[in-house]
């Protein structure tokens, strides 16, 4: 569990919003930032984080993978001009069986599920209420937290019952919103890219408050890019801006990966996420200009994962071992 500090109405600040298994974290910071220094040491807890300098992002030509699989034959999608409920809703009154990261089920009046709802409150004056948003969350390498800060938004999102909230698992390689929400086998965004399942037929519904789910269904690995790349899946995240409120997509991490730059390329935002003491300043560094090599819009970074003399002094203090911090890029 965790504690979240909101930063996005801090001063002079502006949110905008292979086989290894990658467990995903869910513990975070205690600093005021973390500050590029250029070395390869890991992120320091005596840094703070700051935006990038407002230059101009490197023209650098988009990865164009090599992949192993024919072209997939265009599938025509369709969404639904409304957000219909679910085909399959998986709601119950004890959440003992989901991962207990997922404080905004597990534990919803806890210090941590209210400090994601003052990030919520944050990104909503940062939008000025806007509607129909697309937020993608990712990170610079594995075991950063994305996936659990990805859900636990979503969650915490859908607590507004007058916007509909949708969360599109796009980590095809590595899928994990199953077993984090124990939820049964659906057709998910593979089989909706595939056009062996409808959108309506692989959406799942979790949670007391209605929050849709997309799940990525079957896993895959060369085919991954070619789906998420694909005219359909444009069109797709077309569709559902125009019908949900909020739209959160979790991605695989930045290094050496196509897809998030991909996606973030058709996002309103991208919240990048980094863990203390353990990803190093470089490669925040580099996550952050490849996205920019693709239009990315790159709003602020979470750091997770502070140190054991903090853990010890949080756990004192709120009763919880960790806690989260946003950052938010400079105005």
């Amino acid at each position: 569990m965790g504690y979240i500090f909101d930063a996005l109405n801090r001063g002079g600040q502006e949110p905008k919003d292979s086989s290894k298994q990658r467990p995903e974290q869910a513990s975070d910071s205690q600093n005021a930032g973390l500050k590029f220094t250029g070395t390869n040491e890991p992120v320091s807890e005596n840094l703070t984080i700051e935006p990038p300098q407002a230059t101009q992002p490197q023209q650098a030509a988009k990865p164009t993978p090599s992949l192993a699989t024919p072209a997939a034959p265009l599938v025509n999608i369709s969404v639904p001009s409304q957000p219909k409920p679910a085909q399959r809703t998986v709601n119950r009154e004890d959440y003992s069986d989901v991962d207990e990261r997922l404080v905004s089920l597990t534990n919803p009046s806890s210090v941590i599920a209210e400090e994601y709802r003052s990030i919520r409150t944050g990104l909503l004056a940062k939008w000025e209420n806007r509607r129909h948003l697309v937020h993608t969350i990712t990170s610079a390498t594995p075991q950063e937290g994305k996936t659990i800060t990805s859900l636990n938004m979503g969650l915490i999102m859908a607590e507004l019952h007058n916007r509909k909230t949708l969360v599109i698992e796009a980590d095809l390689r590595l899928p994990q919103f199953k077993k984090l929400l124990n939820l049964p086998q659906s057709y998910g965004l593979v089989g909706v890219m595939r056009g062996e399942a409808s959108f309506q037929d692989a959406l799942l519904e979790v949670g007391p408050n209605g929050l849709h789910v997309l799940p990525a269904g079957t896993r895959v690995n060369n085919e991954a890019v070619q789906l998420l790349s694909s005219p359909q899946m444009s069109s797709m995240i077309k569709k559902l801006k125009r019908e949900y409120d909020h739209v959160i997509i979790d991605t695989p991490p930045v290094v050496e990966l196509a897809d998030a730059g991909i996606l973030g390329s058709q996002s309103d935002d991208v919240i990048l996420i980094a863990r203390m003491s353990r990803t190093p300043s470089t490669l925040i560094r580099q996550a952050i200009r490849t996205l920019e090599s693709y239009h990315a819009p790159v709003a602020g970074v979470i750091a997770t994962d502070h140190s054991r003399s903090f853990r010890q002094y949080y756990y004192y203090r709120y009763g919880y071992r960790y806690q989260y911090r946003y950052y938010a890029k400079a105005a």
